[in-house]
């Protein structure tokens, strides 16, 4: 089951390790095109985040990445596989493609921040693609433990009989490498610097539509009104106007079209301008935590883009809008709002509201929780 070479101590053994799943570093090409760059990225720059984080966090002999071997070249090249998982349980998603790639191999499996996709917690992820399926009993077959994003992942795995889980997050929390991580926390006073990371895309699988989109909507407004950075991550149409120097023909149609979605007043050619203006988004880590960490508080549904704040001890608020964003706030500890539960954005008011003590106190225990899934898979790490 341990393929090609025998994990006995990750003290004195480092594997040979291909990558799967999310994207592993930032191109190598600055000057390429910004459609293939999205593209390679997985359309979310979030997803940097995750398959990045568990590259730097464990140690190897050498590496690969991506679905390009064949079953023989695979066990002859390679260890054990490493996947950097998100929500990947979903019924949009059919992962046949995976599982027809690591069948035929015998090369043990690394799975890190598996997450079941739902409008609420509790609700059942049962209805998914055979293929799916399939993927999990293999993944499950070649790992000791599947690292799950919390409770609900854990309880889903256990509906399709699978048992062996461990409840670790996502490796993107523990990517600075150290076992704590302390909160920067303003003056009750402060003049704040806040960076907005939400989705205009979110309410259309969110627990509650309709609340999504008025605090979408909102956030996009307090972005325009204070001029706060709103960081991109998926909003394509946004990024192209972004990067357009003299503007397209058909950004006012474009800024028309989201403005009619969120149901908001604003005059297109005003929001062109504020996107231009305040809109921020990053293809590189290194550079997303200089830009972040000199911000005093963070806010908004994104979950990556909120927890590079925290990374980077700077104090942040999720509002959570369905079981992903829910699950993992509740697994770290991180201050949190349902989505349906907002009211006034008052920034001052929210920092202070924040148990950052709680979330510190969680890391810690997580992070020891994280190192040990990696050592009892076979995996040398990097974790103090």
């Amino acid at each position: 089951m341990w393929g090609v070479r025998c994990l006995q101590s990750v003290e004195e053994i480092l594997v040979r390790v291909l990558f799967l799943g999310a994207p592993i570093a930032p191109h190598p090409d600055p000057q390429i095109a910004f459609e293939k760059k999205f593209e390679i990225i997985g359309y979310n720059t979030g997803n940097l985040l995750i398959g990045q984080s568990l590259f730097e966090e464990i140690r190897f002999e050498e590496f690969g990445q991506g679905l390009d071997y064949s079953p023989q070249e695979a066990n002859e090249r390679f260890d054990i596989i490493a996947i950097a998982a998100a929500n990947f349980i979903f019924k949009n998603f059919d992962l046949s493609y995976l599982a027809d790639f690591i069948e035929p191999t015998k090369l043990p499996c690394l799975v890190a921040g598996l997450g079941a996709q739902a409008s609420i917690i509790g609700e059942k992820v049962t209805d998914i693609p055979e293929g799916s399926k399939r993927f999990l009993r293999i993944i499950s077959e070649r790992s000791k433990t599947v690292g799950v994003r919390g409770h609900f992942t854990a309880e889903v795995m256990n509906d399709f009989g699978i048992t062996n889980v461990r409840e670790v997050g996502c490796p993107s929390l523990f990517r600075k490498l150290r076992p704590d991580l302390k909160i920067k926390r303003p003056g009750r006073d402060a003049e704040l610097r806040v960076a907005v990371n939400g989705s205009r895309n979110v309410f259309l699988h969110s627990a509650n539509p309709e609340a999504a989109r008025r605090v979408e909507a909102d956030l996009l407004k307090l972005s325009a009104h204070k001029k706060y950075p709103y960081v991109l991550q998926n909003e394509e149409p946004e990024m192209k106007m972004l990067l357009s120097r003299d503007g397209r023909e058909d950004d006012f149609g474009v800024a028309q079209a989201v403005l009619g979605q969120m149901n908001m007043e604003m005059d297109p050619s005003l929001y062109v301008k504020h996107v231009k203006e305040n809109a921020k988004m990053f293809f590189d880590l290194a550079e997303w935590d200089a830009y972040i960490s000199k911000f005093d508080y963070s806010i908004g549904t994104r979950f990556h883009g909120n927890l590079i704040a925290l990374t980077n001890g700077v104090p942040a608020t999720i509002i959570s809008h369905d079981s992903r964003t829910t699950e993992m706030a509740e697994l770290m500890s991180i201050p949190h709002i349902p989505v349906d539960k907002v009211g006034q954005l008052n920034v001052n008011e929210l920092v202070q509201a924040g148990n950052y003590d709680e979330f510190q106190r969680k890391y810690t225990v997580l992070y020891d929780r994280f190192a040990q899934f990696l050592s009892e898979n076979g995996v040398a790490h990097r974790l103090e």
